[in-house]
């Protein structure tokens, strides 16, 4: 006996098998639209996080980041940056590891309040602080 089709099973009562792979949702952009605009025209060299780095974001993020590091960069605005999760620090740590592999050292700019906040709370101000430059 041959392999069903879809349309076999179909018509012999079955239920056809759905391809479960579904394309899946592109992560929001982790920057602000005046630091895409700034981005685009070549004016900013840091990437600039918007309000929130949490496991919504941070698919699109960790590939800025990828792309930041492959032109020489490692530098992060986070002025704007108030909401973290565990992922977002996890993100940040990560980055801070492949930044080094590269030679490169992650300055993460307005970010004194993650040290204060997440980053505290979960155990990680050290960590933090020993794998990226944190500037005000």
């Amino acid at each position: 006996m041959g392999k069903r089709t879809p349309k076999k099973q179909a018509a012999a009562g079955g239920r056809a098998r759905r391809s479960r792979t579904a394309a899946a949702a592109p992560a929001p952009a982790a920057t602000s639209p005046a630091a895409a605009a700034a981005a685009a025209s070549g004016a900013a060299s840091a990437l600039v996080l918007g309000a929130s780095l949490s496991i919504r974001e941070v698919g699109g993020c960790a590939a800025q980041f990828k792309a930041m590091f492959a032109a020489g960069s490692a530098e992060v605005d986070a002025r704007m940056l108030e909401s973290v999760d565990t992922a977002g620090l996890q993100l940040l740590l990560a980055a801070a590891a492949a930044a080094r592999r590269r030679g490169l050292t992650l300055k993460l700019l307005g970010a004194e309040r993650l040290n204060a906040g997440p980053a505290n709370a979960l155990g990680l101000t050290d960590h933090l602080a020993a794998a990226a430059e944190i500037q005000p």
